[in-house]
């Protein structure tokens, strides 16, 4: 038989028990709320430039905004977006502790774009700001040029190439003598002779391009004869010759590009009143190989040839008249007539260059008259004229190159009838 102790024990436990049942019930349902109380995102913020709608916008422009104010005192990181449009931006910048980018990569010339900020707490929760617009400036062309008279004699039918963070000028012809002095810049202005006579025979009409962390120089003219040989060099100022005759009779007026690895030479005039729409194709420089295909364009001279959007395209030259096509080829071996006559009406002894992700004309005769037009086009079918008269003389046989993320116009025969030498530098961006 129990105890009265012991009743009174068994009571009293089942007592605490409930009342600490009661109590446990109530502090969990206090706990439980205190927890779905959530980490909040920080609060709403403003831009602050590049202001809304703003033009001629810096391609390397600030962005800034207020600072956002997190409600839990978490700290805030920020992320930058650009885009086309106001519903598809692409993020350029993260992990941003302060209230301000600078653009590192240029934005393209003259386009209409957007951009917000996105502030993001230690949570991850997000917060993004209002979107604006802008558009960039449009190319920039000083209407002085970097040096009126370099250190170089007046030439026409020479070559410029980038290599080594410089830029180089190797031969052409004066007026009087063909040349086969090598200059060379890292600015532009100011500019130092290499070599006053390279081992190579003087010449004009050559071709030069950078290939295998080489320079190379193939072929031209030298006032008698169409020349046949091929020389490269690491330094610019030693040269081997790899080849006193080359295999192609492409010997003048060519053009020359470097694709897939490899050396392709394009067009030339052989000799007087003979030209050629043949492609010769090399992985070394020394071996060379026809591209054995019916080439679907004319034969042609003083055309030029870039590499854009992973194609090979030609633009124009001459073959009796001036021509006014464009064509490309993903392969070297087929190729695609963009347009049969593009809005330039017929470019000849131009330069053409690829740059803020566009190809560009300068310059070159149009019939029997030299031109400073520049034209512009993403797609090689639709051209624009960037400018009718540029501040610079026009000009045909001069060179361009993109050099300091500008382009640069060096030379060439100036005057509407190219009955003057040239050795000025432009530089545009």
């Amino acid at each position: 038989m129990k105890s009265k102790k012991n009743n009174f024990v068994l009571l009293s436990s089942i007592a605490l028990a409930f009342t600490l049942f009661n109590c446990s019930s109530n502090d969990n349902e206090i706990i439980i709320q205190e927890a779905k109380t959530p980490n909040q995102a920080p609060e709403a913020f403003s831009l602050i430039a590049v202001t809304d709608a703003a033009t001629q916008v810096t391609v390397t422009p600030t962005f800034s905004w207020n600072a956002a104010t997190d409600p839990d005192g978490d700290p805030v990181t920020y992320e930058v977006f650009i885009g086309s449009n106001s519903n598809s931006t692409t993020n350029i910048a993260s992990a941003i502790s302060e209230t301000n980018y600078t653009v590192e990569e240029r934005l393209p010339l003259n386009k209409d774009l957007f951009w917000n900020v996105v502030a993001i707490d230690s949570e991850r929760n997000e917060t993004s700001s209002e979107t604006f617009s802008f558009t960039t400036r449009d190319l920039q062309i000083p209407d002085v040029p970097v040096t009126t008279n370099a250190a170089f004699l007046e030439r026409t039918d020479h070559t410029s190439i980038v290599f080594n963070d410089k830029i180089w000028i190797i031969g052409g012809y004066d007026g009087f003598s063909y040349l086969n002095d090598i200059w060379q810049s890292s600015d532009g202005e100011t500019w130092t002779q290499v070599t006053d006579e390279a081992p190579f025979h003087k010449r004009s009409g050559h071709i030069a391009v950078v290939f295998d962390n080489k320079i190379w120089v193939i072929g031209g003219y030298n006032g008698v004869d169409f020349l046949r040989d091929i020389w490269q060099s690491a330094d610019g100022e030693n040269w081997t010759k790899i080849t006193g005759v080359s295999p192609f009779p492409q010997n003048g007026l060519h053009n020359a590009v470097v694709f897939k690895d490899k050396l392709w030479v394009i067009g030339s005039l052989n000799a007087p009143a003979k030209l050629s729409n043949n492609i010769w194709q090399s992985t070394d420089g020394e071996t060379w190989t026809p591209v054995d295909v019916t080439v679907p364009f004319p034969e042609r001279y003083r055309h030029t040839t870039m590499v854009y959007d992973d194609k090979i395209w030609i633009i124009g030259g001459s073959r009796g008249g001036i021509l006014n096509d464009v064509w490309q080829s993903a392969d070297g071996s087929e190729w695609i007539r963009v347009t049969e006559e593009t809005a330039m009406e017929g470019i000849s002894d131009h330069t053409s260059v690829v740059f803020d992700s566009k190809m560009w004309i300068i310059g070159g005769r149009n019939n029997m008259l030299s031109t400073n037009r520049i034209w512009q086009s993403s797609d090689g079918e639709t051209w624009s004229q960037v400018t009718a008269e540029a501040p610079f003389a026009e000009r045909r046989g001069h060179t361009s190159v993109i050099f300091d993320n500008k382009i640069w116009i060096i030379g060439g025969r100036g005057g509407i009838l190219g009955d003057s030498y040239l050795n000025d530098v432009w530089s545009m961006d």
